[in-house]
């Protein structure tokens, strides 16, 4: 009776508080408020601009996900900007984009985390910017969108003992997987940045051929005309354009366009540069390693020699992928090809490489290196006008630019006509182009002499000094220190023992068989001053050279030789080649 005296009572009280509860929850203050705008994909719903991205949500199923978790920042273009973009690409309406292609686009109009306008304009490298800061690399002006590349197969073909990317899979002995680390990133440019930056808003309008508005914030190439459409799980922020997809500078080289390609150029980066590690932890955390499927080894891949990675959207360190970017200059095949064909190899006449494909990685690096800077490029900056309106030994004309793209990972410019380093061109020409002078051109490289001799304004006469040469008396030789460095050495004939060559002494060697003037002397001794500052005599009577003291068989040789210079045909821009067999010699 007692037991149930107490069943009785607990299930009373039970019942309270379940009638109790009941009545709370149908008390006003605590039913959904009317103005709470729900969730991401809501807050676009309503909006009666928005309809288009909304379906374009809904064809994706970014919709659901929008709605049910996460919290992201969308960046909607109006209708009339959706309509533009399908005018533009031929679609007669939304279901008409392929599948892939409109996911990709709403993906890159999301971007992780919600940010309202006045955080766009407040993230630093490492935090919140201070007010008032004046150090550009404080100001974070890009985003990560919610839009990741698949990890991507390369065909590999072993050459040379290393390992190569080709694009032919037919001609490839394996494939690699590299591991994709990042999603895309896209820049927001705002009045401070441009500021802080000394960008001008013709700098903007050079990438994105648009006007920039001060007061206004651009998402790429997009204003946004709404700001701060509030959701549960974010903010919208609604702009008057599409924004494509971003391309890294890898997918800009690889994609072809009516009349243009960059394809050339991108074999000779993926013929000399790439290097694969493994990447055990990616591949380990794939879906279908824990039920035991097999699956792809994931790589890591490298372009240690290249002012970045073209397929990589990020730097290694995140922060400094919000506050940094890269620089490309390309050209296109057929103006690349006329510089391959009628400089480089042997099918300009001249016993020069035999193809793009057989040349050393100090002569590529001028060709290709040279070409990824580690900032951006923009009209106003100091970096630009040097390649594009200057006249330095590296340049472009500003004329010859068809293309300009600020890519996910690098700003692009493409060039239908390409103007080669002096170094192809000037009298160092033959010595960057034929195969018989690899030890003085690496000895001009490793000293830095190449430089003072392409860039020279003046006439010039150049006299290198071929391998055989250098070799027969062991006045230079190229010691190897591993597969990517060198130092040189030479055989000191007086004290028959081997000597350390310093890159200074190199280059004091290299600059004094150079000379400054060219006075198309045909009889008589011609005196000439070397830019290294001594004086050589050429008896054109009997085509015989030599510094103040005659030339010797070695270095610190006795046995004296005789030089007798030797033309070397190439054109050249800035004087005459001939080629001696032995170094100029001078007092003391």
């Amino acid at each position: 009776m007692r037991d149930q005296k107490i069943y009785l009572l607990l299930l009373g009280i039970l019942f309270s508080l379940f009638t109790g509860c009941k009545d709370v929850y149908e008390q006003d203050k605590f039913k959904r408020p009317e103005w709470l705008p729900g969730k991401l994909y809501t807050a676009v719903l309503v909006q009666k601009n928005l309809g288009l991205f909304a379906e374009c949500l809904q064809l994706t199923g970014m919709d659901t996900i929008l709605d049910v978790s996460g919290s992201w920042t969308v960046f909607a273009p109006t209708d009339e900007a959706l309509r533009q973009y399908l005018a533009e690409n031929k679609y007669s309406g939304l279901s008409d984009i392929p599948y892939k292609e409109l996911e990709k686009i709403v993906e890159f109009h999301i971007v992780q985390n919600p940010w309202s306008l006045r955080q766009l304009k407040s993230l630093g490298m490492n935090g919140w910017r201070l007010k008032g800061d004046v150090n550009s690399y404080s100001y974070a002006y890009k985003r990560e969108t919610i839009l990741k590349n698949p990890d991507e197969k390369y065909w590999i073909k072993r050459e040379n003992k290393k390992e190569i990317i080709v694009r032919d899979s037919t001609i490839a002995d394996q494939y690699k997987r590299v591991f994709t680390s990042s999603r895309k990133f896209v820049p927001l440019f705002y009045d401070e940045y441009l500021a802080v930056n000394g960008l001008t808003s013709k700098d903007y309008n050079f990438y994105f051929n648009r006007g920039y508005e001060p007061g206004n914030v651009y998402y790429a190439g997009a204003k946004i005309i709404q700001a701060d459409i509030f959701a549960e799980n974010g903010f919208v922020h609604i702009i008057d354009r599409v924004v494509y997809p971003m391309l890294n500078a890898q997918e800009r080289l690889e994609k072809e366009m009516p009349g243009e390609s960059y394809q050339l150029f991108l074999d000779m980066v993926y013929w000399y540069y790439p290097k694969f590690e493994p990447n055990m932890i990616a591949t380990n955390k794939q879906p279908g390693i824990r039920s035991g499927v097999i699956v792809d080894t994931l790589w890591d891949l490298d372009y240690a020699a290249l002012a970045f990675n073209p397929h990589k959207e990020r730097f290694d360190i995140i922060n400094q992928t919000l506050v940094r970017h890269n620089g490309l200059i390309a050209p296109t095949d057929d103006a690349f090809r006329q510089f391959i064909d009628g400089v480089l190899t042997i099918k300009s006449g001249f016993p020069h490489w035999n193809d793009s494909k057989s040349l050393p990685a100090d002569v590529v690096d001028f060709i290709v290196a040279q070409n990824f800077i580690s900032s951006p490029l923009y009209p106003s900056k100091s970096q630009y006008q040097k390649i594009f309106k200057g006249t330095s030994r590296y340049h472009q004309n500003e004329e010859d630019i068809i293309r300009t793209d600020f890519g996910s990972n690098c700003t692009f410019i493409g060039l239908d006509s390409y103007i080669p380093d002096r170094v192809f061109t000037s009298v160092t020409g033959p010595v960057f182009c034929r195969p018989v002078f690899s030890t003085f051109r690496r000895a001009m490289v490793y000293s830095g002499a190449y430089d003072a001799i392409a860039s020279h304004k003046g006439k010039l006469y150049f006299f290198p000094i071929t391998d055989n040469s250098l070799m027969a008396d062991s006045s230079l030789i190229l010691n190897w220190i591993d597969q990517d460095s060198y130092n040189f050495i030479a055989y000191n004939k007086a004290t028959h023992r081997m000597e350390a060559l310093s890159s200074n002494t190199l280059r004091s060697w290299i600059l004094n068989q150079v000379g400054t003037s060219i006075n198309n002397a045909t009889t008589g001794k011609e005196t000439i001053k070397t830019l290294g500052g001594k004086t050589i005599t050429w008896d054109h009577a009997n085509n015989t050279i030599q510094g103040s003291l005659p030339s010797t068989f070695g270095y610190m040789g006795e046995v004296v030789v005789t030089n007798s210079p030797f033309p070397l045909d190439e054109p050249t821009d800035n004087g005459k080649s001939l080629t001696v067999k032995s170094w100029f010699k001078f007092g003391n």
